[in-house]
């Protein structure tokens, strides 16, 4: 398994790479943790996956998934839309997040948020958000939890998803059942399903990554079928 840090995993020019989350069946998924690992709940929002650097706390570059720069694009929202320009830090930071459009549906969310990054010249960013959910170089001593993640976020300013601790099966499959009642935080946060993720970022970068997504992530769908 390689790790988050190898060259693989660096655009060139750009950042890190953007990995995709997993889709497998849950129990299998499972299988491979140890049963006293907690285990983190969140939507899976709808929208375009966006990653921004800050260099001594200077908003600097913004790319997707596949690498592409789109920091004029990105910097035409505000901080109100959960994108501040500013960091307290002296060191180059880089987070990743979702570009979305909050209290839509899914399919209408990512397409807003994919035609704002297609727009040459973006004027109108009304209606889309960021929601901040990861430091890609974040130091596991400083941060050995995404609780500890999600509050350095929250502090500096970006919004960030809701987080429910599961321990195990039964109350994964809950909250999915939940998600798909449209009483998992559908309304606000636009999704196409719930991801599943180790809590303890040790843990995480113990399980790694493949060159496509991260090990230590679970993405769980419309259905059940798919991942059982």
């Amino acid at each position: 398994e390689a790790s988050p840090d190898h060259p693989v995993f660096r655009v060139v020019e750009a950042g890190r790479k953007l990995l995709s989350i997993g889709n497998q069946p849950v129990e299998s998924w499972l299988a491979k943790i140890p049963s006293s690992v907690e285990l983190g709940v969140q939507p899976k929002i709808d929208g375009v996956a966006v990653a921004i650097r800050y260099v001594d706390g200077e908003a600097a570059r913004a790319w997707t998934r596949k690498g592409e720069d789109k920091t004029s694009n990105i910097f035409q929202l505000k901080a109100a839309d959960g994108i501040p320009f500013e960091l307290p830090v002296d060191r180059t930071v880089e987070i990743r997040g979702e570009l979305y459009a909050p209290n839509i549906d899914a399919a209408r969310s990512q397409r807003l948020a994919a035609g704002l990054l297609r727009k040459k010249d973006p004027k109108d960013v009304e209606g889309i958000s960021f929601c901040a959910f990861e430091i890609l170089n974040a130091d596991p001593e400083i941060y050995p939890d995404e609780a500890h993640v999600l509050d350095q976020l929250k502090a500096w300013g970006f919004h960030t998803p809701p987080t429910i601790n599961v321990s195990g099966l039964s109350e994964i499959k809950d909250l999915h059942n939940k998600w798909l009642d449209g009483r998992f935080f559908n309304t606000e946060f636009p999704s196409d399903g719930i991801v599943v993720k180790v809590v303890d970022r040790y843990q995480q970068k113990v399980m790694g990554a493949s060159s496509v997504a991260p090990n230590w992530a679970l993405a769980v769908k419309s259905t059940w079928k798919n991942n059982y």
